[in-house]
């Protein structure tokens, strides 16, 4: 199975992901033109000292795709979803949410994403996700808030 449950707590996979968190947003920054996303302001220790869960996707042993979701009161809410832009339109996001929904088949979920963010909105939508919200960050700049 190419996806796992990492422990960010251990140092190494902290980095990983941060490298790869890092890469994945700066894309969406550039893609929404606000360069203000929080997950560019995070560091190594803001992922060990998360409380959120988080599934990696490996291909060959490396680690190239991260979802991290909290599950509360029968929601999951999902802060984090990520795929090495090397590896960006291979279904990598999308067999991450499918694993996801299926290891919580009766709950809600709950995700934001820029709202000119139009793979990421679309990917939603595909698993039956509708932009309950739309806040303005900043001028012009949209986050939809997306729930099934």
């Amino acid at each position: 199975m190419p996806i796992r449950t990492l422990q960010p707590s251990r140092r190494e996979t902290a980095e990983i992901i941060y490298k790869m968190q890092y890469r994945s947003y700066q894309i969406e920054a550039d893609l929404i033109d606000f360069q203000d996303l929080p997950p560019l302001k995070e560091s190594v220790e803001t992922i060990q000292n998360s409380n959120e869960t988080f599934l990696g996707y490996f291909k060959d042993d490396e680690l190239v795709g991260v979802v991290s979701y909290k599950d509360e009161n029968e929601e999951i809410d999902i802060y984090r979803m990520m795929v090495d832009p090397d590896h960006f339109r291979k279904g990598i996001a999308d067999c991450l949410l499918t694993y996801l929904k299926k290891q919580y088949p009766d709950h809600t979920f709950i995700v934001h994403t820029g709202s000119k963010n139009t793979p990421a909105v679309n990917l939603y939508k595909k698993h039956g996700f509708d932009t309950v919200d739309e806040v303005e960050v900043a001028p012009n700049i949209y986050i939809s808030q997306m729930k099934t």
